[in-house]
């Protein structure tokens, strides 16, 4: 998603912050609310300080001074692919990473969004986005799909710097909460899936946007069509994180009970970490697990289809890259 003439401007919620009231109607208006430099700068710093550790000892980014700059100096990685699990088993074992859900100030911007039980899910997401590599951004998509349980689940974007348009950030089809839960087909991005859009609603809904800053917020119910902008920067990755939040008494499934993908054991991530606050807080919290429906996905283009639209964008960015640094 590249127009930059197809987007309107997100309209900030910040003058809303301490009318509750206000904060829930514009939620049920847009389908999501943005907030600006409202978190703590210093601790999403630190949070972007270790996860750049993890991708430089990984070999994706550059270390040393230009650690923080997330300078990519490798071919894309796609979720899944061998290369990948190492990174992110490296970003999921972080502490600062899962306790920033707890942040008094986000938790208490969530409170007064959904209501005092609101909690994060035990699920945190931490998206690495490679540069110049379109075919893998994430599509037009909803979160009830992969998440379920209850259709108020409510997602939180916090991008780990600024995000210029070169970077992409994430936009949101304004309005799109309302035309209820949407059908599926594949496609090669995150998720390798998205949501068809029906014509109707892209002529009555319009996409927002904005250069996101850090600090910012960005807030949603997981029934509004949101995607990710391509990253067309020349080498800087985009690192962002999600939290999913709901109220106690509301059903989920077991998946959002577990880290993501579940490759890696609440055990072995909890392992290096100095404190158990924030370990297993769920278990004291109040919600009914549900199972897990296997929705129906269209299939638009067969998997021969999709691996060689990966591998030609990658080919690509391999000679971008190569190009820029003087090895062709």
């Amino acid at each position: 998603m590249t127009y930059d003439w197809a987007f309107l401007p997100m309209r900030s919620a910040n003058e809303l912050m301490c009318d509750t009231a206000s904060l829930r109607e514009r939620l049920d208006e847009d389908g999501y609310l943005y907030f600006e430099q409202v978190l703590p700068r210093e601790k999403l710093l630190d949070v972007r300080e270790q996860i750049t550790g993890v991708l430089a000892e990984a070999g994706w980014i550059a270390g040393g001074d230009e650690q923080l700059d997330a300078r990519a100096i490798r071919n894309p990685v796609r979720e899944g692919e061998d290369d990948f699990w190492d990174a992110l088993h490296g970003v999921q074992k972080l502490q600062v990473f899962h306790e920033f859900a707890h942040d008094p100030v986000l938790t208490g911007l969530m409170q007064a969004v959904l209501g005092p039980s609101a909690f994060p899910h035990p699920l945190k997401v931490c998206r690495l986005i490679f540069p110049e590599f379109e075919a893998i951004s994430t599509p037009p998509h909803q979160d009830f799909p992969n998440n379920q349980g209850s259709e108020r689940l409510t997602a939180t974007w916090i991008p780990l710097s600024d995000v210029p348009v070169s970077l992409g950030g994430i936009a949101v089809l304004r309005g799109s909460h309302k035309w209820g839960l949407l059908p599926l087909e594949t496609h090669l991005g995150a998720g390798n899936r998205c949501a068809q859009l029906p014509l109707e609603m892209l002529e009555q809904c319009r996409w927002v946007t904005t250069e996101f800053a850090l600090g910012d917020v960005l807030v949603f119910p997981s029934l509004t069509v949101h995607a990710a902008r391509h990253n067309l920067s020349t080498n800087a990755m985009r690192l962002s994180i999600d939290f999913r939040w709901q109220l106690e008494g509301e059903p989920l499934t077991e998946g959002c009970l577990s880290p993501h993908f579940g490759t890696l054991g609440w055990e072995e991530i909890y392992a290096g970490w100095d404190s158990d606050e924030f370990q297993y807080y769920w278990r004291d919290l109040d919600f009914e697990t549900v199972p897990f429906e296997a929705l129906p996905v269209r299939v638009a283009a067969s998997p021969e289809e999709m691996i060689g639209e990966y591998l030609r964008q990658e080919h690509r960015s391999g000679v971008r890259r190569q190009w820029r640094e003087g090895d062709t």
